[in-house]
């Protein structure tokens, strides 16, 4: 019997990762004080939208509930500027 090819799901492969991880509004995150890890971590919210903000936040070495306000207060509920 031959082995069967893994197929991933459309849109979890990494070339379609990083295309929408370099959609992302990085003009959301300027003028915000935000460290290296958290700008990471928000980007890897917008690529990996399968993946919990408990694992994005554990993988980057953020705190999970801080991570979450920002991705609801920069991306859900942007401030008018």
């Amino acid at each position: 019997m031959m082995p069967q090819l893994v197929t991933l799901p459309v849109g979890h492969d990494a070339a379609t990762r990083r295309k929408r991880a370099s959609t992302a509004p990085l003009a959301a995150l300027r003028g915000h004080d935000l460290t290296i890890a958290e700008c990471s971590a928000l980007l890897d919210c917008g690529a990996t939208p399968d993946r919990t903000f408990l694992e994005i936040a554990t993988t980057h070495g953020v705190d999970r509930e801080r991570l979450q306000d920002l991705w609801f207060d920069l991306f859900l509920t942007p401030s008018r500027r």
